[in-house]
C-alpha cells in the first residue's frame, strides 16, 4: 500500500521528523545542478513556454533540480498534448458528423490526468505549494512571483 506522502516543510509547528527529512533532503541534494530555465530545444510553443514559466519558480523553491528534467519535459509536452485536443475539441465538438464521440474527448481526459499527476511530483499543487512555501526565506519571497501571474502574463498560451 503506498499511503501518504511524506510532508517537506521547514515550520517549526510541523513535527520534529518532517522537519529533519526536509532538511537532509536539501543537504542531499544540495550539490546537483539547478533545473535549466531554457526548455530543452524539441519543446516547441506551449510546451517550451510551460517550461520557461515554470522552471524559475521551482529553481526558487530548491527542489527540484535538473536530475527531474525528464518528469518536467513530460509535464510540459503533455500540457501540449491538452491543448492540442482541447483546439480539437473545439474546431470539431464534442461529438463528430458520425455522431460518435469525439476521440480528442479521451485525449484531453488522459492528458489532463497526467499533467495532474505529473505536477503534484514537481510540488505544483495546491498542498504540494502549500508543504514547500516553508522552505523559501522571507528574502526569497519577495522576489517569487505567484506562478498564476506568469500564466496570465503569457496570454493565450495558456
Amino acid at each position: 500500500m503506498a499511503g501518504r506522502k511524506p510532508k517537506i516543510t521547514t515550520s517549526d509547528s510541523d513535527r520534529a521528523d518532517q522537519r529533519r527529512r526536509t532538511e537532509t533532503l536539501l543537504d542531499k541534494t544540495k550539490d546537483l545542478n539547478r533545473l535549466q530555465e531554457r526548455a530543452p530545444k524539441h519543446l516547441k510553443g506551449v510546451a517550451r513556454a510551460t517550461w520557461e514559466t515554470l522552471a524559475p519558480q521551482l529553481n526558487s523553491q530548491h527542489m527540484v533540480k535538473e536530475i527531474d528534467k525528464n518528469v518536467m519535459t513530460a509535464l510540459c509536452e503533455q500540457v501540449q498534448v491538452e491543448r492540442w485536443a482541447y483546439q480539437a475539441i473545439e474546431e470539431q465538438g464534442v461529438l463528430l458528423d458520425s455522431g460518435r464521440r469525439n476521440p480528442a474527448c479521451q485525449v484531453l481526459d488522459s492528458a489532463t490526468a497526467k499533467v495532474k499527476s505529473l505536477a503534484e511530483s514537481l510540488g505544483l499543487s495546491p498542498q504540494a505549494r502549500a508543504s514547500l512555501i516553508n522552505l523559501t526565506t522571507e528574502d526569497d519571497a519577495d522576489d517569487t512571483q505567484n506562478i498564476a501571474q506568469d500564466l496570465k502574463q503569457k496570454g493565450g498560451d495558456f
